[in-house]
């Protein structure tokens, strides 16, 4: 086989789209890989503009990358960060990823873009975030509202054998406030998976949250937010107030406590989040399941850590810390 025929079964045979452009823009050399990829047969590909395989409002825009490049060519990936988009002959969209290197052909430059078309790796990627959400709901579930209506069964549970009505009554008030407090929550979990428009700023949702929990508290902790707070992306705004939920939730359940104080802070791209109350304390070594091991899951999903320990001069601390770029 002679060079320039191996040359071209190299092309014809690549897994990625191939094409070589003049200075002017102009295809000169395409595999049969790009041309299925654009929609259009070899021949049509050759002699046409690679402006043409751009969406329509970014040609213009092509042009002068076109020509940067042209000034300073290397091996490099195109538009690195950003997303790219090819356009077929139908006028359908597609992502792509480029890249791009320069070759001398009779004295004359001419740009190899290599064109790799990657619709089926972010349907991955979107099922793989869908999964993600999944999870996190389920988790929400579990903090949000599965322990709440398993602590209104026991207060239920408990009732059987109370002689008295006075007893009897406030329990039961107290259970039909948590399921009231459940369905609540339950509608909140179903509108956010449904929320299109504009969210709550992240220190409303805080200090709403705690005002809420006060009323099974006993108490109105003390709230301090310090930091652009309401600028946190809402992914990590989201793991925020589950986990300030469930800490929440724990000091009614466990600690015994008359007072408790809530810090969050935005300093240095880290987000902190400090539940501190002045309880009966945790053990030594706490177990990391349930409410605990989510918290923990949440901070290190983002990069983050959660620790939980002693409070001074008594009860528990809880610190929840991520960054946020």
């Amino acid at each position: 086989m002679e060079p320039d025929q191996f040359a071209a079964a190299l092309i014809d045979a690549s897994p990625d789209g191939l094409i070589l452009v003049d200075p002017g823009g102009t295809i000169t050399l395409a595999n049969p890989v790009a041309a299925s990829m654009f929609g259009h047969d070899v021949d049509q590909l050759i002699g046409t503009s690679v402006d043409d395989l751009v969406p329509l409002e970014y040609r213009r825009g092509h042009a002068r990358h076109r020509a940067s490049y042209a000034d300073r060519p290397s091996v490099r990936p195109m538009a690195s960060g950003l997303r790219l988009f090819g356009q077929t002959a139908n006028g359908a969209l597609f992502p792509v990823e480029i890249s791009l290197s320069s070759v001398d052909i009779d004295g004359e430059q001419q740009t190899i873009a290599t064109i790799r078309d990657v619709s089926d790796r972010q349907e991955t990627a979107a099922q793989m975030a869908m999964m993600q959400d999944r999870e996190r709901i389920a988790r929400d579930i579990h903090d949000m509202v599965i322990q709440r209506l398993f602590a209104a069964g026991m207060n239920l549970q408990a009732i059987q054998g109370q002689a008295e009505p006075a007893i009897v009554g406030e329990r039961i008030g107290t259970a039909i406030d948590d399921l009231d407090d459940t369905i609540r929550e339950l509608r909140a979990a179903i509108f956010r998976l449904g929320q299109q428009g504009e969210r709550r700023s992240v220190s409303a949702q805080i200090t709403e949250l705690v005002h809420e929990r006060a009323r099974h508290l006993g108490f109105e902790p003390t709230v301090r937010l310090a930091g652009d707070l309401d600028h946190v992306p809402d992914f990590v705004a989201d793991q925020l107030i589950a986990t300030l939920t469930e800490g929440l939730s724990n000091i009614v359940r466990h600690a015994d406590a008359s007072n408790a104080d809530v810090h969050v802070d935005l300093t240095d791209d880290v987000l902190s989040l400090i539940i501190g109350d002045n309880g009966k304390g945790i053990p030594n070594e706490p177990k990391r399941s349930g409410g605990l091991s989510n918290m923990m899951w949440r901070a290190a999903e983002l990069g983050g850590a959660c620790t939980v320990g002693p409070n001074e001069p008594s009860g528990t601390r809880l610190h929840w810390h991520v960054p946020v770029d």
